[in-house]
């Protein structure tokens, strides 16, 4: 899993000396192509423990070291009997530490068993979303954010949230099945473009689905273009009905669109928010907030604004003492000014805005 080298027993160097120390050694590791840090006592210390409490059933497929720790690794194993299950637990060989405790039986054990649990969700999501038509091509780490490819637009938008608030259903009524414990409040859906699947990154086949599914570049591809979130409220009948009627959208867009979208917004807005208050100036930064789209459509979305009724006398930035809740179109143009709330914060400051 890793070549040995020396600098893994070094131990810390004194703090004054760590950037020039770091800098040394990661320019050495480009001329030397050697693993300062490896995995390999923490990879064979893993296998000792999986052959003595799960012989034959363990097979360890990946190690990482847990960087910029200078001891320890975090040792991955895929299960004989459930191609779906990771089994994930750091290892410290030398510290004969495991999960950060001195019980390495335990931490194996505890960690087969949470694999086996994320797996068995995994399967309930896949089954759910697969089984409806809607394949799930990746999933946010915690399990409980599926994503699936779909053409949404003003004309496809009820469809698309009727069909996948069916798939929703299906995936909480399996999750109830689990434990009254399992079902959520609300029910998270990331809608990719159609087509997106086939340029995806793509883990290792002989990783655990688990893995290829919460895949870190696969995850950041996906997250590097605009998407739609959809949010549906589950009930407390019986049932657990999900209520894709009031379903939330939004969109989610990566940070230089969301600079850019504040950017338009402040524009756009101001001149509505200076006939009411002539020096008003913004706080800025209100694409980096939450901004949910209109019932019925994506050409419309709202959220806050937050401004000051003039500039701060001292000079310094605008805080938001008032909040403007604003329309516009998703790229932060045509704003209109719904409403505008006055007593936004608390008595320590701390904002508080009712949902838009």
């Amino acid at each position: 899993m890793g070549r040995r080298c020396t600098a893994r027993g070094s131990g810390r160097r004194r703090a004054g000396r760590v950037g020039g120390g770091l800098a040394a050694l990661l320019a050495g590791l480009l001329v030397t192509g050697c693993a300062a840090f490896d995995t390999d006592d923490d990879v064979r210390r893993a296998r000792e423990l999986a052959a003595e409490l799960y012989p034959g059933e363990l097979e360890v497929v990946d190690a990482r070291i847990l960087f910029p720790e200078t001891t320890g690794s975090e040792v991955t194993l895929s299960v004989e009997d459930d191609p779906d299950a990771a089994v994930r637990f750091r290892v410290d060989a030398g510290k004969d530490r495991c999960d950060g405790g001195p019980d390495c039986t335990d931490a194996l054990r505890e960690a087969v068993d949470r694999a086996r649990r994320e797996a068995r969700d995994l399967r309930a999501m896949r089954e759910a979303f697969d089984g409806c038509g809607h394949p799930v091509l990746a999933a946010d780490e915690k399990l409980t954010a599926p994503w699936i490819e779909a053409r949404v637009s003003d004309g496809t938008l009820d469809e698309v949230l009727a069909r996948a608030g069916a798939c929703a259903q299906r995936w909480v009524t399996a999750r109830a099945e689990q434990g009254p414990k399992e079902v959520p409040g609300w029910v998270t859906v990331n809608f990719a473009a159609p087509g997106t699947a086939e340029g995806l990154p793509a883990a290792k086949k002989r990783l655990p689905t688990v893995l290829r599914l919460t895949h870190g570049p696969r995850l950041a591809a996906l997250a590097g273009k605009a998407y739609y979130v959809a949010a549906y409220p589950v009930g407390e009948d019986a049932g657990h009905t999900v209520d894709a009627a009031s379903a939330r959208l939004r969109i989610v867009s990566p940070l230089a669109e969301r600079q850019a979208f504040s950017r338009r917004i402040d524009a756009s807005v101001l001149p509505a928010l200076r006939a009411t208050y002539p020096e008003a100036v913004t706080s800025g930064g209100a694409g980096m907030g939450v901004w949910r789209l209109e019932p019925g459509t994506v050409r419309r979305m709202r959220g806050y604004v937050l401004f000051c009724e003039r500039p701060p006398a001292d000079g310094e930035r605008c805080p938001g003492d008032l909040a403007a809740l604003v329309t516009s179109d998703p790229r932060g143009r045509d704003a209109e000014v719904v409403d505008v709330l006055t007593d936004i914060r608390d008595e320590r400051g701390v904002l508080r805005l009712p949902p838009q």
